[in-house]
């Protein structure tokens, strides 16, 4: 997903782009505005400067400038003659005689003054002619300067300006860009501590910790987490309650069965009561998955109740319950435990390992071998139960951890739910459960990583 900073530059680039060409149209209309009229400015002053010259010696009119004055007036960088005197009567005085006037162009806010662009010697000038009053009658004073001079000093202001607006520009997106970076610090560190917790984590988010815009919102989802805090450990307390409802008449129905079956009436029934006495075992043992698999569910099995949970005591009482049923089918059940303990339900993981051991004890044939274990490898605790059987081909390890599928031509009578609680139970755990072969590529190997314990 985009982040906002992205999406906010992507939506400002495109005005920002539009308001830089109209930025910079107008910077060119100011720096030509502002060179025409300080040119115009300084051509104006340089006329009025050089009408100070002008001098009536023995009744006729001269002009005698100092050097300075002479510099001045050569306005051209080739040191060309940009400027012309000529007396009452239209004779030169100084300067060069081809030079063009503005005498009747329009007239600016000085009095007598013009101003027109013309050519000269095949260069674009712009030119500037006062008319000076003398004792013997008026004066034409022209000066002028070259355009180019005046577009370059444009292009100068120009170029300066445009540095400056991309500068300011650069400033606004570092400025807007910080400004969204902090703002948006406690909205990333809430979705930290959203990512970082697991779906079946319902505790509150803290409120103060973001900005009061988004406060609303997680004021409605904490109420939302509350609501699903209660329904979770409402079906957690039910799953608890039909558990112990369930088992105990299911229970008794099989102690009667069990005396009804040595009473001495019962020869002739004891075949057809045999097969209720395996459909009810078969009811009782589903009725114990269905359980299982319900409290492993992600809104019933809740960290806030998970404690540590020594694994080696675990083992050998699963190990214990099953001896006897591994000797009636021929099989040697043993146990490898070491000292280990995780984070977790001890109700769920005595789950986990007691399908793991009704798995490996129903496929493994008579006179073979299952051994279950417990420890610590790499740092990180396991459980394990090891088999010498058929083992489960490759191609079906996947599908063996969805609910109510068996294999085909499986034996007995479960009801395919095994290994998908062992599944769900490891994922409450966020522990890895893996399938592979047993040793020497015989049997199935089924075990359950859990992470790495912290001190």
């Amino acid at each position: 997903m985009m982040s906002v900073r992205r999406r906010l530059l992507i939506l400002l680039l495109p005005a920002l782009a539009i308001l830089m060409l109209v930025g910079g149209f107008a910077d060119y209309l100011i720096a030509v505005a502002t060179t025409r009229n300080a040119y115009d400015q300084a051509l104006a002053s340089t006329a009025v400067a050089a009408a100070a010259y002008l001098r009536l010696e023995n009744g006729e009119l001269r002009f005698t400038p100092s050097a300075r004055a002479v510099a001045a007036l050569r306005a051209d960088s080739a040191g060309a003659t940009l400027y012309s005197i000529i007396g009452p009567k239209g004779e030169l005085l100084a300067g060069a005689a081809q030079l063009p006037t503005a005498a009747g162009a329009a007239r600016t806010g000085v009095n007598n003054l013009t101003f027109r662009d013309a050519e000269f010697q095949g260069r674009e000038l712009r030119v500037a002619t006062l008319l000076t009053p003398t004792d013997v009658g008026p004066a034409k004073i022209t000066v002028a300067t070259t355009v180019e001079t005046r577009a370059r000093a444009q292009r100068v202001m120009l170029l300066g300006k445009l540095l400056v607006d991309f500068a300011e520009l650069d400033i606004t997106l570092l400025l807007v860009w910080i400004g969204v970076y902090y703002g948006l610090r406690p909205l990333r560190a809430l979705q930290e501590q959203v990512g970082a917790r697991s779906p079946r984590e319902l505790q509150r988010f803290n409120e103060t910790q973001v900005p009061g815009e988004v406060r609303p919102l997680v004021t409605a989802f904490n109420r939302l987490l509350e609501l699903l805090h209660d329904a979770a450990l409402s079906q957690h307390r039910f799953v608890a309650d039909a558990a112990h409802q369930m088992r105990t008449p299911v229970a008794g129905l099989l102690a009667q069965l069990e005396l009804l079956l040595q009473a001495p009436g019962a020869a002739a029934v004891k075949a057809e009561l045999l097969t209720v006495n395996r459909g009810i075992q078969h009811l009782a043992h589903s009725a114990n998955q269905l359980l299982a698999l319900a409290r492993a569910e992600p809104f019933s099995a809740l960290p806030e109740n998970f404690q540590s949970i020594p694994l080696q005591p675990l083992v050998e009482q699963a190990v214990e319950r099953n001896i006897d049923r591994a000797e009636k089918g021929g099989l040697d059940l043993g146990a490898e435990a070491a000292a280990a303990s995780v984070i977790g339900d001890a109700w769920l993981l005595d789950d986990l390992l007691g399908n793991l051991i009704d798995n490996a004890l129903k496929y493994t044939p008579s006179r073979g071998h299952v051994t279950v274990r417990c420890g610590v490898l790499d740092g990180c605790p396991f459980l394990e139960v090891e088999d010498d059987g058929p083992g489960i081909p490759e191609s079906e390890r996947l599908r063996v951890r969805e609910r109510f599928y068996r294999r085909p031509g499986s034996a007995g009578m479960g009801c395919g739910l095994g290994l998908a609680i062992v599944e769900e139970i490891s994922r409450v755990h966020k522990a890895a459960f893996t399938i592979e072969s047993g040793a020497n590529g015989r049997g199935t190997r089924m075990k359950v990583l859990f992470r790495r314990q912290t001190t």
